[in-house]
């Protein structure tokens, strides 16, 4: 990002959900400690290293120091999701809301993945380009679809009528044909919601 960059070249943003209220963990888990910081910033620091053109957070306020941790040197926007009990729909609609009108496309992650590089956000974003007659750019791992999901912004109106915990996979199941399944070549990067999960994660058990 630079501070010359036009309205249209910033034109893909990406999006991280951070606001849930990590049940399954029992603690806020993107504040769990992770090679000597918080778990979510990793996730923060791939997208910095990317050729994402605009970066936010959807966070949950109800979580102590989150907003906080996530206020990092290029950060574009935090957002507060006091809506978080709803699901994650009420994070992705945040998102899509308070994106700028020059975006043209918006880049879904997830917080909880601290295994995920800027080199699987890149192959989403060069095959956005790469394949223009597509609505949808989806990872996908070995035989299984992910996250990073990229869609256009013509699709950003079916995004802001989903409900509940669903995230974007109506709209993806609705829409498949629009679909373009980016290879990455790697094993499906884990999403951390268990304890298990996490020792896994520390102990180096998860790649």
């Amino acid at each position: 990002m630079t501070a010359n960059m036009t309205n249209f070249e910033k034109q893909v943003w990406g999006i991280i959900l951070a606001a849930g209220f990590s049940r399954r963990m029992g603690e806020p888990k993107m504040m769990l400690p992770y090679k000597g910081k918080p778990l979510i910033q990793h996730a923060i620091e791939e997208c910095l290293k990317s050729q994402l053109d605009g970066i936010m957070v959807v966070v949950n306020p109800q979580i102590n120091n989150l907003a906080e941790a996530v206020n990092m040197e290029g950060i574009d926007r935090i957002l507060l999701n006091h809506q978080s009990h709803e699901g994650m729909s009420t994070s992705v609609k945040m998102g899509v809301q308070s994106l700028p009108e020059t975006a043209q496309a918006a880049v879904f992650l997830l917080g909880d993945q601290p295994s995920m590089s800027s080199a699987e956000i890149n192959r989403i974003i060069e095959d956005y380009h790469n394949h223009p007659d597509f609505s949808i750019i989806q990872a996908r791992y070995l035989d299984n679809p992910g996250h990073p999901v990229l869609f256009k912004k013509h699709m950003f109106h079916q995004l802001l009528d989903i409900s509940g915990d669903e995230g974007g996979k109506s709209v993806i199941k609705k829409c498949k044909q629009q679909v373009f399944y980016s290879n990455m070549n790697r094993k499906a990067i884990p999403d951390i919601d268990t304890p298990d999960e996490y020792r896994m994660l520390v102990d180096g058990e998860l790649n």
